[in-house]
């Protein structure tokens, strides 16, 4: 309970930062995007499929999706991000139902959703698998499980990670106009307790959605390749998407 409290303080502390680069991907090409990437992923589940946005922060998922045509849930714990997003969804002309509550036990029945989505949130959990395993009860036959995540903070715990940080060229995750003077260290403190910070991913997150049953998987992978400080070539998985059908 002292991390996760610890975790949502701190992502209360963004939620107004955050929500602002919400608004600006919303306006952009970065929506357009986002939309091109998960158009082939989603279920085939009728005008009105059902969609629950898991950790939907300032809502940049449930907007998207609620501009599709689907009837979306958002949960988050931070209720200052749940402000965020109603407030977006509101400026977008959208409807989304906004609820508070926990990514790992969210307060729905089985079966309830034909579509479950995230997007960077199973790294900020203290127990990722009960999470995936929470989600896939959520889902009807053919429900779709998507999950857009990545190796964040996998430098704390891998050399070649922390190489790639490290390299002069690269840019910095966290820009000011967004982070609005919060201390990102905190987050960074708090990642080293977290589990998935010294896991292998996407290799992790299939086993599980494998053992949970999953009917198929598709892999959609960000990678980043670089010189090391030992002059060999390195290649990194940076971000990802999974996609489980059940």
């Amino acid at each position: 309970m002292r991390l996760k409290n610890a975790i949502n303080d701190y992502w209360e502390s963004r939620a107004e930062g955050f929500s602002l680069k919400t608004g600006d991907d919303l306006a952009s090409e970065e929506g357009i995007k986002w939309l091109e990437r998960l158009r082939p992923l989603l279920p085939n589940a009728g005008p009105r499929g059902r969609a629950l946005d898991v950790g939907c922060g300032p809502g940049f998922f449930s907007v998207l999706l609620a501009r599709e045509g689907w009837e979306v849930t958002g949960l988050d714990y931070s209720e200052k991000m749940l402000e965020e997003a109603r407030g977006n969804a509101a400026k977008a002309g959208v409807t989304v139902a906004l609820v508070q509550g926990d990514a790992q036990e969210p307060p729905f029945g089985a079966g309830d959703f034909h579509l479950v989505i995230s997007r960077n949130v199973t790294w900020t959990l203290e127990d990722p698998a009960k999470a995936y395993s929470s989600w896939r009860r959520l889902l009807g036959k053919g429900g779709v499980l998507i999950n857009c995540d990545g190796n964040h903070y996998r430098h704390l715990y891998d050399g070649d990670y922390q190489a790639e940080k490290e390299r002069p060229e690269r840019c910095d995750d966290h820009h000011p106009r967004y982070i609005m003077g919060v201390d990102t260290n905190i987050m960074a403190g708090l990642a080293r307790e977290l589990p998935l910070s010294r896991l292998k991913r996407p290799d992790w997150d299939v086993g599980v959605l494998l053992d949970l049953g999953a009917l198929s998987l598709d892999l959609r992978l960000e990678r980043v390749g670089f010189v090391g400080p030992d002059g060999s070539g390195r290649d990194l998985i940076k971000d990802f998407i999974v996609r489980a059908s059940f």
